[in-house]
This record gives structure tokens, sequence and C-alpha cells, in this order.
């Protein structure tokens, strides 16, 4: 059996490149380029089978805007372990956060967290959420942002 190679000469190869276009990166939703987020646990919750008990552990360097975003359905508790940040809610005013403060989110709230400071911003969240829903989605900017 004789195997035959193709080989496309290199102005194919750019047009074919070029068509395609570069892959888009893809990112958690709520979650801007250079997070990093670490899944600590996924329990469900008890007494009710229809939530779950999510813990993350997000890390947020200087200049980061997280886009704006909603946990569907889910209550959210998060606590700053380092830095200061600058939490928006829709209706609010600006909140500004440091180290061994909290915060509480009503489910479907839209907001974004900022970190305007010059050290990392370390945050641990706890998510009560519906096990049919995703953990974040992207949303529209406020109104008063538009």
């Amino acid at each position: 059996m004789t195997h035959t190679h193709f080989i496309f000469p290199p102005a194919v190869l750019l047009v074919l490149l070029a068509l395609l276009g570069t892959p888009a990166v893809t990112r958690d939703a709520g979650v801007a380029e250079g997070v990093t987020k670490k899944e600590l646990s996924v329990e469900p919750l008890a007494g009710d089978a229809t939530k779950q008990v999510v813990t993350d552990f997000y890390s947020f360097p200087p200049g980061t805007v997280l886009p704006w975003h909603i946990h569907p359905g889910a209550h959210e508790v998060s606590y700053v372990l380092s830095g200061e940040m600058i939490l928006e809610v829709e209706g609010e005013d600006p909140r500004h956060l440091k180290a061994d403060e909290s915060f509480y989110l009503h489910p479907d709230k839209i907001h974004r967290g900022l970190n305007q400071g010059s050290e990392p911003v370390e945050l641990f969240v706890v998510r009560i959420k519906p096990v049919d829903q995703p953990l974040a989605e992207d949303v529209e900017p406020p109104k008063a942002e538009r």
C-alpha cells in the first residue's frame, strides 16, 4: 500500500489560516483575563437536591476589571482575604472592600469587581446555586454604564 502525502504551498497555508482565523480564547463567564480561579469544592446542599454549594478561590491581579455578570439563581457570600477591591452592583453605590471584609449578593444581581490597587486581590467565595444553572453568565452593563 502506498501513501500519498499532499503538501500545501506556503501561500495556500496563509490563505487557509486567514480564513480560519485564530482560535478564540475561552474564559469562564464573570472572570477576566489574568484572573486565577481554583474550584475548592462542589457539594450537594443538604435537604435540597436541586441546589449545590460551590466554594472557589480567586486571585485578581492589579488592573483587573471583571465583566458585568450574574450568578443565575445563586446566593453569593465572598470574603476578601487580601488586597482591596471595588464592588459595583446595579442600583447601588460602589463599595470599597478591604482584606477581612465580606459581602453578600442576592441571586441574579448584576455586578462586577475591580482591582484598582497595586496588589492582587484574593477572594474566597461560597455560592449556593441551582444544580441546573451555570455558575455565572456575562450580561450587558447596567443602563447607567452604557
